[in-house]
């Protein structure tokens, strides 16, 4: 359902497109536009913000609100040699919009940013660069043939050995031939989703949910069911019992016990055993994305869903993305009962995953340098946590709540009702510094004063300079 500030700025923006208001032309107050339209006062300001955020209205300090000159502002740069260098217009408006919510937040990366806390990866020299780079480049030398190889099967066997030893350490048991490699934990999830699911069925998310899976839903022509993901617990099993008693036509459920985006929270194992039998008694799939695993705030990484089937139930999918080579966009697939299918549907969807960097990861994982690596990341984001929960305490505004996270490069911030943070993240760019907003975890638009910041970054006066540019901009819109 549209909250109802949307609802009076979707009426406004179409009187201001509509030429019913001219630019320049100063707009109701506040509180004369509330009573006019019967909402509260803090509706109004909500409804003025929005439309700010997509510049067809100004704010001029101790004026009033003014229609901008949004036919200029929305203009494209032409293409010549002057603007070549310009970075992409982000629409904010189309940030709500499943099919391009991906695109333009992904152009906020191209914006003139000092504090880029919109994605969900770490800074570069956090990962093992250096040694990555030093195995490619023998490799390059010693066999330089492999870049005129036609790449053929599902994943280079040493990679794949190498996985399977990986993952025994957290109770999963595969063989190399139970792993399928893909071009990223994105491919991963696409291909289990054709494979459980056809056009007009449907599939229960996590709420708050990764936007990019709830776009690849929609993109297959498949219907999305949120289910409220609780903090410290998971996925709401009693929702979830309840929904799959009521709704026909589900055929998955896609889960992320392990460190949810947005929420950073890991199931307790006695949730993962009834999720797992909760799909098992109404005869589905789970789809178990298991990206963050490896990136837990203690040193202990915890068991995904995985460890437990035995009927083949759980369609295990992670990457190596996240916690070791983000360049690379490896990631890989597990599908048991389903495997057969996956791989065919792969196959005729991107052929072979490059096997160049698969080499490279497969050398470094064989050389021992992983558990290493890997307990150095988890200290580093241990470490930040209690810094950024103590600055965002200290900078925003009264009200703002942190939920705890187990794992993963973010923080999930509630901040007072009355701030919108797709309105605060447009007047944030400006500034320098970016962030994920609640709204676009969600296909319902809930979420709306809830943001996603990264903090998987060396913390120094820079990080902590960035926290209080943010938190000084919500306290203006908390009034």
């Amino acid at each position: 359902m549209q909250h109802s500030y949307r609802q009076q700025a979707d009426l406004l923006e179409r009187e201001i497109r509509a030429g019913s208001y001219q630019v320049g032309e100063r707009l109701p107050s506040v509180r004369v536009f509330a009573g006019a339209q019967q909402v509260s006062v803090s509706t109004a300001i909500r409804c003025y913000r929005y439309l700010e955020s997509l510049g067809l209205v100004e704010a001029r300090n101790k004026s009033g609100i003014y229609v901008a000159d949004w036919k200029s502002r929305t203009k494209q740069p032409d293409h010549g040699s002057k603007t070549k260098n310009h970075p992409p217009v982000v629409e904010y408006d189309k940030l709500m919009s499943l099919q391009h919510r991906m695109t333009e937040l992904y152009s906020l990366t191209a914006q003139p940013l000092q504090w880029g806390l919109h994605l969900a990866s770490a800074a570069p020299e956090w990962y093992p660069c250096e040694a990555l780079s030093k195995i490619a480049q023998r490799q390059l030398r010693q066999q330089p043939l492999q870049i005129g190889e036609y790449p053929t099967g599902t994943g280079l066997p040493a990679l794949k050995t190498s996985l399977v030893q990986w993952l025994a350490t957290c109770g999963v048991d595969l063989a190399p031939a139970d792993l399928l490699v893909t071009n990223g934990s994105t491919e991963a999830l696409s291909v289990a989703l054709r494979a459980v699911a056809q056009p007009g069925e449907a599939v229960i998310v996590e709420s708050p949910v990764y936007f990019g899976l709830l776009q690849t839903i929609e993109n297959l022509g498949l219907k999305a069911i949120e289910i409220p993901c609780v903090p410290g617990a998971g996925i709401s099993l009693e929702a979830l019992e309840y929904a799959l008693e009521h709704q026909s036509g589900v055929r998955a459920v896609v889960a992320m016990p392990n460190f949810q985006n947005p929420l950073g929270c890991a199931m307790p194992e006695k949730n993962k055993r009834r999720l797992l039998k909760l799909v098992e008694q109404h005869d589905l799939a789970l789809i178990e994305d298991d990206v963050f695993g490896d990136l837990s705030h203690q040193q202990e990484r915890p068991q995904p869903v995985k460890a437990w089937d035995r009927q083949g139930r759980v369609i295990y999918c992670g990457s190596c993305s996240k916690s070791l080579a983000p360049g690379f966009r490896i990631g890989w697939i597990a599908g048991g009962r389903y495997q057969a299918r996956i791989t065919s549907l792969k196959l005729t969807s991107s052929l072979i995953t490059p096997l160049f960097e698969q080499a490279v990861l497969a050398e470094f994982m064989q050389s021992g340098a992983l558990p290493s690596h890997i307990r150095k990341l988890r200290e580093r984001l241990a470490a930040n946590i209690p810094l950024a929960k103590a600055a965002i305490e200290r900078y925003f505004p009264l009200g703002t709540q942190v939920v705890s996270p187990a794992g993963g490069w973010w923080l999930w911030l509630e901040l007072p009702e009355q701030v919108d943070s797709l309105v605060l993240l447009r007047r944030a760019v400006g500034q320098g510094i970016a962030f994920t907003p609640g709204s676009l975890f969600s296909g319902s638009g809930k979420y709306a004063n809830y943001l996603r910041m990264n903090i998987g970054r060396p913390w120094g006066r820079e990080m902590e300079q960035g926290i209080k540019v943010l938190g000084k901009l919500a306290r203006e819109f908390s009034g």
